[in-house]
């Protein structure tokens, strides 16, 4: 009996103590470094510049909430949400709603050598189109402007109020 107990702790030793292990680094989630910028910052309206940039910059979410564009990058090589603009050039499209392009430029920083991505916030209400003079303020219907933004598929529909 003595054996048999020695036997079966001795095998019982062996199978917990012969795990194979994989290194620390391997086993490790992978950290998303997502880079927050709530600062509703406006639209850079300017067609000379808005002609000459062209976008790189690849998005993985784009929705509306308000007069707010959230703009959610993928894993970019990018340091700072201050090197991020978005460009309009200032011109509607005769449609109705009417349609609009932007697009979103990055500003490239050459000492950045880390990946993040990117929530960016911009303010919207430039783009809202002005009344004609039949306008009164009685009037509450709403307005709208289809959005297309750079190389992002899907179109938006900014309704707001005015």
């Amino acid at each position: 009996m003595k054996k048999l107990f020695f036997v079966a702790f001795i095998l019982s030793l062996l199978i917990f103590s012969c795990k194979t292990s994989k290194p620390a680094a391997a086993t490790a989630a992978p950290v998303i470094d997502t880079v927050y910028d709530y600062s509703f910052k406006k639209i850079t309206r300017d067609k000379e510049l808005y002609n000459s940039t062209t976008e790189t910059v690849p998005l993985d979410t784009v929705y509306l909430t308000k007069d707010t564009l959230h703009i959610l990058t993928k894993n970019i090589l990018a340091c700072d949400a201050d090197n991020f603009q978005l460009m309009w050039n200032g011109m509607m499209m005769k449609s109705l709603p009417p349609q609009t392009n932007v697009k979103l430029f990055q500003l490239l920083d050459t000492q950045c050598k880390e990946k993040h991505h990117f929530h960016l916030t911009y303010n919207l209400t430039p783009l809202q189109m002005r009344r004609d003079s039949s306008y009164t303020k009685s009037d509450t219907t709403g307005k709208s402007v289809i959005v297309h933004i750079g190389n992002w598929q899907r179109t938006l529909k900014y309704s707001y109020h005015r």
